[in-house]
């Protein structure tokens, strides 16, 4: 019996209670799945802001964490760079094994490395403990970040796919944001600590959710590509180590390529790699990947001096940055959440441009704010970049997942966010390499707002030429 007859049976009166139950049992069933549904993007949301807000909730209060810790520049700049290369290079593996052992274990294991980690980080009373317990951090952001983005492809189909792909993407340019303020708040009022300590309650209840409504894992037949997961670090750490720090940058650039070269090989002569050549195969995944790259790269140098242009330059204390970083916050994320409702109604290549260009012109206008020490000439800049951020990168997040068979969506999530890591990780690289002979922080943070500039527009040619033509040709 249809539940239409049922309904029409109880409203005749000739049902009978059972048939009243079964319908009623038939109804809280449907509405349980659709609930079960908004918790697992829940935590697939929470689980990818976690990973983000710390990559930058450092950044404005390193001036105190320095001072408490007894951080030289050195120490202070692998702070970050600990956090950052474990998350990309163990970002592939780590989509991988959500792949074979499922995601239910994967995530929940994440959680508590990342939790105990940030637990650590908080507690830190030296260098070697803060940067140890940072790469711990980076480890189970490296598991929990594809496996958030392909807990949503496994679980949402079509339409709806898109759209929770589109909410993770923006909770990314959010957490990005709000950690700058946070982190300033926290350094001010309280303590730079809290910031890391506040993440092991939350990792512990999102476990006990995790636990009680993940679907039981999926697993395939597949093995670990230990030899490529050890290239693609190797490589990844060469060349950031090759563009800034090595005493020898060229042979270093070389090893790296040669280590690129051999990861890229490997992975057609295995059965089960950790980058499997087919995610490229399409071309708007590809030209997404490498967009991805590019704008992170970009990006970051925003991230990175804009607070340091704030402190230096315009004498803000850590909490006067995190304060002036407020109204960028709230557009960004208000822009992240309509992200979607643009893409249905202009197409998702159209919202990339547009975010695209936006970022590009606010760039060039925040260069041209570096010759003057204006915080509402800074703040134009500043909004604008909020706008396009969030949505290029909840584009970009859909392209890079378009027409994904679901044996590899562990994989292709995984090759996506390490492009986007990677490609911070990169710029810093690339930043400070090209800013070495600069001392004053208004010249650095021009330079780099021009660099970032160039990226953009490389970016911009790619989705130009490759990602428009294939949502084309898809339709």
């Amino acid at each position: 019996m249809s539940k239409e007859e049922d309904k029409e049976l109880i409203n005749d009166g000739l049902a009978d209670d059972t048939v009243i139950e079964e319908t009623d049992a038939a109804i809280t069933q449907s509405q349980r799945m659709s609930a079960t549904q908004v918790i697992i993007l829940g935590l697939a949301l929470i689980g990818a802001f976690l990973g983000v807000l710390d990559t930058s909730i450092v950044y404005t209060g390193t001036v105190k964490m320095a001072t408490q810790l007894h951080l030289n520049a050195g120490a202070l700049s692998w702070v970050q760079v600990a956090y950052a290369l474990t998350y990309a290079g163990l970002m592939l593996v780590g989509g991988k094994l959500g792949d074979i052992y499922g995601r239910k274990p994967l995530f929940i294991a994440s959680l508590a490395i990342f939790g105990v980690g940030s637990l650590a980080v908080g507690a830190a009373t030296n260098a070697l403990v803060m940067i140890s317990f940072r790469a711990v951090q980076g480890v189970g952001a490296a598991i929990l970040a594809p496996n958030c983005l392909a807990l949503l492809t496994d679980i949402f189909q079509g339409k709806a796919r898109q759209r929770a792909i589109g909410y993770y993407a923006s909770v990314i340019g959010a957490g990005a944001a709000v950690g700058l303020v946070i982190g300033g708040f926290f350094a001010t009022f309280a303590s730079w600590r809290v910031g890391f300590y506040m993440n092991g309650p939350i990792a512990l209840i999102m476990v006990g959710i995790a636990a009680r409504y993940l679907p039981s894992a999926k697993r395939q037949t597949g093995k670990i590509d230990w030899v490529g997961t050890i290239l693609s670090v190797l490589a990844m750490t060469s060349i950031s180590y090759g563009l800034d720090g090595s005493p020898w940058p060229i042979p270093t650039l070389l090893i790296s390529a040669v280590l690129w070269i051999a990861f890229i090989a490997s992975q057609g002569r295995v059965a089960h790699p950790t980058m499997p050549l087919e995610i490229f195969t399409d071309r708007e995944r590809m030209a997404s990947y490498v967009s991805s790259l590019l704008f992170s790269a970009a990006a970051i140098g925003f991230w990175f001096y804009t607070p340091q242009f704030m402190q230096g330059v315009l004498g803000l204390t850590p909490f006067m940055t995190a304060l002036g970083m407020v109204p960028m916050a709230i557009l960004l994320f208000i822009v992240a959440v309509k992200a979607r409702t643009f893409v249905d109604r202009w197409r998702n290549s159209r919202v990339m441009i547009f975010g695209f260009v936006t970022v590009l012109l606010s760039l060039a206008e925040l260069a041209v704010a570096s010759r003057f020490a204006n915080y509402w000439f800074l703040l134009l800049g500043t909004l604008g970049f909020a706008v396009g951020f969030a949505l290029a990168f909840a584009t970009l997040a859909t392209s890079g997942l378009a027409r994904i068979r679901p044996e590899i969506s562990g994989a292709a999530s995984g090759v996506y966010n390490t492009a986007r890591q990677f490609g911070g990780a990169l710029g810093l690289a690339i930043f400070a390499a090209s800013t070495a002979s600069l001392s004053k922080i208004a010249d650095v943070f021009g330079q780099a707002m021009l660099i970032g500039v160039g990226m953009t527009i490389v970016g911009l040619i790619l989705v130009v030429t490759f990602i428009i033509p294939a949502e084309k040709a898809a339709k």
